[in-house]
């Protein structure tokens, strides 16, 4: 060989060309964001069927990764295959499904934890015993090495609960829920001779824990609060939900879905009672399942008061119950006339599945019932409308009873309320008038209330009030009747009238009496003084009378003693002179004395022949002179003169006989 020959080096230089370029291959570099998958292409044992991914020497993809670092494989050998480093973000979780591996056990969906440096060390992870597809771990926020030929993942949002929320956890793997339950028991916290691994899940965050503390499949007890949760989402389905809220005025009756079914006594059937009647009797135990045990299925007994809840829809059921007052409404709002009432709109109704109906507008605590306006036909034929409105409140202490028999209030108001109340005016109208259960509204109205009340207490309801806003009746009938009322109202003005024309007169009455009362006055003390100087003149008559009486007396006394003396005298004189003399002698004394006159007061004297003509003019003429005399007596005051009378004990003579006139000469 010629050395000095350029030819030789040729062949000497391609083959360290070559050795160059397979040297080259050979070098890998890894960097630190990567990682290194390794490729054997021969010179290995072979894997036994179903393997998958190769290691201890097996031809394939090998389940051991390079970490940083610069490496040389023999190219026709090995293959390297770089990989991004797996970043899991803050607010994510990725979960994991290993390609090869152990066959999952029969119910299982998930394999089982296995020690591997969070699956960052593949053979590690094969030789452990770890299961071939979804894995119960979990990688959370970081950085990790992963050999994404061994492995697939898959990113998630971590469950995020944000305030006024609550998460309701449903358990996708674990231990089959027995059928008579609903909702699995809490899995076992602390280790125990049937689970010794038994630990704290940790809020469902360790999937791992919730499986070996012997956790069901299924709805969960447990809720979550407001936070963030890695949870693996292929193990754990988390079901977002607002808080429960019991607004005031409301209480809510919780039905638990924990524990186990209930089991049913045999019993008979209960009689049917032959006496109609709203009440519905308790059959049962099973009607009521009244309970203070969470884990017991049932109604809870006692009501949980207004606030805010993280109440888990899956396990517990919530009926909103008012305890405020319950307006329930007949009415038509249609009506131009009918009263103004506050109250939700009737178009469309509302859905009995959404009550209590709170909405922006209407303040939370107070719900309404609208029905129509009852309508009823009286007595008389005339049909009424009529508009009411009831009130009634359940205590909160009652409120799972309400439920327990009739499942919500609304049922209550359909099935009670509401066919009570119209049956009650049907029935007070088919006894009455129009104008009778018009005219007797407050008294039906009492009625009313009364029967409600007796009737409500029956279901631990409490019928607060009932009252009637309007009565629709016929137009011709009210046309009658306020013909009737202007013509009774006519007929008062005119009495009223009459009464004050009365009124009037009797104060013009006193107005006179009151002019002339000072007259009055006058007039009745003139009657006191007349009466007192009548009373005067009569004490006076009387005291005359009585003195004259007394001075008669004395005087007849006197003339008695006097004439008895006279007498005794005179019959003394009788006695010696004897009697004729005696009158003879009392005569002349009267004489004497004047008592007895015997010449004439008036002498009239006429011719002297004697006729009876001269004699009847003597006479005419006598007695002309004898009136004058007397006329003039008695002008002057002067008695007329008489004869004066002799004593009526004293003897009167005979008095002389009047002489005859002279008789003149005539001329």
């Amino acid at each position: 060989m010629d050395l000095t020959d350029p030819a030789t080096y040729i062949p000497i230089l391609f083959l360290i060309l070559i050795a160059l370029l397979f040297l080259i291959a050979g070098l890998f570099l890894i960097t630190e964001n990567e990682v290194g998958i390794l490729t054997r292409r021969m010179f290995g044992t072979r894997m036994p069927p179903g393997q998958v991914i190769a290691r201890h020497g097996q031809v394939g993809v090998q389940a051991t990764t390079l970490m940083p670092g610069l490496y040389w494989r023999m190219p026709i050998i090995w293959n390297i295959k770089k990989a991004p480093v797996i970043e899991v973000g803050e607010a994510n979780t990725a979960t994991i499904e290993s390609i090869d591996g152990r066959p999952l056990p029969k119910g299982r969906l998930l394999g089982d934890e296995v020690e591997c440096n969070q699956f960052q060390d593949a053979e590690k992870f094969l030789d452990g015993g770890g299961f071939k597809g979804p894995q119960v771990g979990i990688l959370r926020p970081g950085k990790y090495r992963i050999n994404t030929l061994a492995f697939t993942l898959k990113m998630w949002t971590a469950a995020q609960i944000n305030a006024g929320q609550v998460g309701i956890i449903t358990a996708q793997d674990g231990r089959p829920l027995p059928t008579r339950l609903i909702v699995a028991p809490p899995p076992m916290t602390a280790a125990s001779p049937e689970l010794p691994h038994a630990r704290n899940h940790n809020y469902f965050q360790d999937g791992p824990a919730f499986l070996d503390s012997g956790g069901y499949r299924g709805p969960q007890q447990d809720t979550l609060q407001p936070g963030r949760y890695y949870i693996n989402p292929l193990l754990f389905n988390v079901d977002i939900k607002s808080v429960f809220e019991v607004p005031p005025g409301f209480v809510a009756v919780l039905r638990s879905n924990i524990g186990e079914e209930l089991e049913h006594s045999d019993s008979k059937p209960t009689p049917i009672s032959d006496r109609p009647d709203f009440d519905q009797t308790v059959h049962s135990a099973i009607e009521t399942i009244l309970t203070v045990d969470r884990n017991r299925r049932g109604i809870w007994q006692i009501p949980v008061a207004p606030g805010k809840y993280n109440l888990n829809p899956v396990a517990f059921t919530a009926y909103l119950v008012p305890t405020s007052a319950i307006m329930v409404d007949w009415a038509s709002s249609q009506r131009p006339n009918a009263p103004e009432m506050s109250r939700p709109s009737t178009a469309p109704m509302q859905d009995t599945s959404s009550y209590p109906y709170l909405t922006d507008q209407t303040a939370k605590g107070v719900s309404f019932f609208q029905f129509s306006q009852l309508k009823v036909t009286s007595k008389d034929g005339f049909q009424l409308e009529v508009d009411v409105r009831m009130v009634i409140r359940i205590l909160p202490e009652n409120a799972a009873f309400i439920i327990a028999r009739f499942g919500s209030v609304f049922n209550l108001i359909q099935q009670i309320v509401h066919p009570l109340i119209d049956s009650s005016f049907r029935n007070n109208a088919g006894e009455k008038k129009a104008l009778e259960f018009v005219q007797g509204r407050s008294q039906l109205q009492q009625e009313a209330l009364e029967k409600a009340r007796t009737e409500f207490a029956k279901y631990m309801v409490e019928a607060q009030n009932l009252l009637i806003s309007y009565i629709a009746v016929d137009e011709s009938l009210l046309a009658t009747q306020t013909q009737k009322e202007i013509a009774m109202q006519q007929q008062a003005q005119y009495q009223q009238q009459a009464l004050a024309e009365e009124q009037r007169i009797a104060v013009q009455e006193k107005t006179a009496r009151a002019n002339l009362q000072p007259q009055v006055v006058q007039a009745v003390l003139q009657v006191e003084i007349n009466e007192n100087e009548a009373k005067a003149l009569v004490k006076q008559a009387e005291g005359i009378r009585d003195s004259t009486r007394i001075k008669a007396d004395g005087e007849g006394a006197a003339v008695r003693t006097v004439g008895q003396a006279q007498a005794d005298a005179y019959l003394a004189q009788a006695t010696v002179i004897g009697p004729e003399r005696v009158a003879l002698v009392r005569v002349m004394e009267q004489v004497r004395d004047g008592q007895i006159r015997i010449t004439p007061d008036t002498l009239v004297a006429t011719g002297g022949d004697g006729s009876s003509a001269n004699t009847m003019i003597t006479a005419y003429l006598a007695t002309l002179l004898a009136g004058k005399s007397t006329a003039a007596a008695s002008s002057k005051g002067a008695p007329a003169p008489s004869a004066p009378n002799a004593p009526s004990d004293t003897p009167t003579p005979p008095a002389p006989s009047t002489p005859r006139a002279a008789a003149k000469p005539s001329a």
